[in-house]
C-alpha cells in the first residue's frame, strides 16, 4: 500500500506479530486496518449510489479483460468527447477496459498531494460516449479519479456508478507499458457490503 491518503480515510495500519495458537512453534499473523479506497483499488456502483450495486454483485469476469491504452496530455481540464474520439479510432473498447495513462499518480506519491491544476480526467459528455456508444467495462487510471479538477458533487463518477462503469483507479507504473493492446485483471478482495476494495492490478502485454 502506498502512503497517499485522501483526506479524512482511515490511515492504512499494521498491528502485529500475534501469536494466537498452543505450542512450542510460534506464528506471525498480523491485524490492519484501512480504507476500502486504499491505495491502487476498484469502485463499483455503491460508491455514489445508496442502492448501486455493490463489488460482490459483479462476476470476477468482470474484472479482467482485454484493454486498451490512451494517453491524456490534459490537465485541470477536461479531456472531452473529441478528444476520446480522436484517440480511440477505429480500437473497439465494447465490453472492455480503458486505460488511462497521465503520470499524475506518481507526481502524486512524490509531492503528497494533489494539485488541481495537474489533475487529468474527462468531462461528462467523454464519459457518456465511452459507457453509451463505446460500451466499455472499465475506466482504468493513474490517478485519483476520473474528474480533471475540483468539484463538489463529482457529476462524471456520479454518472459512471449510474451506468454501472467500473472504475480502477491510483495504477502506478503505467510508464512501463510498451502495448496499445494487452490484458488487464484487477481483482477485488472478497467483501461482501462494499463499494470496492484494494487490489492488484497485472498487466500482461502479448509477447
Amino acid at each position: 500500500m502506498d502512503d497517499f491518503l485522501f483526506c479524512g480515510d482511515q490511515a492504512f495500519v499494521v498491528v502485529g506479530p500475534f501469536n494466537r495458537v498452543p505450542g512450542k512453534n510460534p506464528e506471525f499473523v498480523y491485524d490492519f486496518k484501512m480504507c476500502s479506497q486504499s491505495g491502487t483499488h476498484i469502485q463499483g456502483p455503491h460508491y455514489f449510489l445508496e442502492l448501486g450495486h455493490r463489488i460482490e454483485d459483479f462476476p470476477l469476469s468482470s474484472f479482467e479483460g482485454s484493454a486498451l491504452l490512451i494517453d491524456l496530455e490534459k490537465r485541470g481540464v477536461d479531456t472531452t468527447r473529441d478528444d476520446l474520439v480522436s484517440k480511440l479510432g477505429t480500437d473497439s473498447v465494447s465490453n472492455k477496459i480503458l486505460v488511462l495513462r497521465t503520470g499524475n499518480m506518481e507526481e502524486i506519491i512524490a509531492s503528497g498531494s494533489i494539485d488541481p491544476t495537474k489533475r487529468p480526467g474527462i468531462s461528462l459528455e467523454a464519459a457518456a460516449y465511452l459507457a453509451k456508444d463505446r460500451r466499455v467495462k472499465m475506466i482504468a487510471i493513474d490517478s485519483v479519479g476520473v474528474e480533471s479538477r475540483t468539484t463538489k458533487n463529482y457529476e462524471v463518477n456520479k454518472f459512471l456508478c449510474e451506468e454501472k462503469v467500473l472504475l480502477l483507479e491510483g495504477l502506478v507504473n503505467l510508464k512501463e507499458i510498451k502495448s496499445r493492446h494487452f490484458f488487464l485483471e484487477a481483482f477485488p478482495l472478497k467483501i461482501r457490503g462494499v463499494e470496492g476494495t484494494p487490489c492488484r492490478a497485472i498487466i500482461k502485454e502479448p509477447l
